[in-house]
């Protein structure tokens, strides 16, 4: 294997991907590859956060991060309280429909992982996360360098 085929995959694989998932997203109302998707995700495991933790948690820039908690605001899927340990921060909360439509992102990427992962050994998963781990590693030592 050549290590451009590595990249093909990689491409290939993300292809896939947007294609299957971005049309629940869309029912949803959800603009596919903004990370609303994620945000809706991680509120469903810790809610009531930051906007900058949620940010890093979910790889968002902090001008990317506020267009998408706008949309999620205006669409009824979140809330910002105000932070009792912060007087200028905010705590993002899912509302009751923001809750469902997370559950419902839950369950697709559930499915989607096991889509991904069918007759895939648990050892083939753990090296290959590594793998893609490093790999990562490599990729945002070198952006670090280039800013």
């Amino acid at each position: 294997m050549k290590k451009q085929d590595i990249r093909e995959l990689l491409v290939r694989e993300d292809k896939i991907r947007k294609q299957i998932i971005s049309p629940v997203f869309l029912d949803i109302g959800l603009t596919p590859g903004q990370g609303q998707a994620r945000i809706l995700n991680r509120l469903l495991d810790k809610d009531q956060v930051t906007q900058k933790e949620l940010g890093d948690f979910c790889h968002l820039d902090a001008p990317t991060m506020s267009r998408n908690l706008d949309k999620l605001e205006k669409m009824g899927y979140i809330i910002r309280e105000v932070n009792p340990g912060c007087r200028r921060s905010f705590l993002i909360c899912l509302t009751q429909l923001g809750r469902t439509k997370a559950q419902e992102i839950r369950t697709t990427f559930e499915r989607f992982d096991e889509i991904l992962c069918k007759d895939i050994e648990e050892g083939e998963l753990e090296v290959f996360s590594k793998v893609l781990m490093k790999m990562c590693e490599n990729l945002e030592e070198y952006k670090n360098i280039l800013t």
